[in-house]
């Protein structure tokens, strides 16, 4: 018998801890702050209309969306697609984070709005680097490659 299973009680409690997945990559408020500055900054943004509808607990399909607003946040990269499409139908403009590797995953919506290849190392607050870039509502230019933001 393996003594050494039947010992290993941070193990065991290990396995039954919540696992952090790309959707608990809350952006450091430092990050997210110069993102905000550059996209206002490159496309004539107030502020002001800005939201951020991805939280613990939210509902981004509930949100109260004001008129003229824009998204520009980071929201549960597992979901994006979805998002995409539901901000595409409701004409929602925003301006999202997403991973590199599955910037071109969904062949629909390809066309349909402006992706922003970036691959910068992002350090998420739960500890997670993931390669990230952007995706935006506007479809023109239909890619833009940057390496100036980090």
């Amino acid at each position: 018998m393996d003594h050494a299973k039947f010992n290993d009680y941070e193990g065991f409690v290990e396995k039954f801890k919540p696992k952090k997945t790309t959707d608990d990559c809350y952006t450091p408020p430092e990050v997210y702050e110069v993102i905000k500055d550059w996209v206002c900054n490159r496309y004539g943004i107030n502020p002001e209309i800005i939201v951020r509808p991805f939280y613990p607990g939210g509902d981004f399909e509930n949100f109260n969306y004001p008129e003229g607003c824009l998204v520009l946040d980071n929201p549960p990269f597992s979901i994006l697609a979805k998002i995409k499409r539901f901000y595409l139908e409701k004409e929602i403009k925003f301006f999202l984070f997403a991973p590199s590797l599955t910037l071109f995953s969904s062949p629909d919506l390809v066309k349909k709005i402006c992706h922003i290849g970036v691959g910068a190392d992002i350090v998420y607050e739960n500890g997670a680097v993931v390669k990230t870039s952007f995706v935006k509502s506007t479809k023109y230019p239909k890619y833009l490659l940057l390496n100036l933001l980090f």
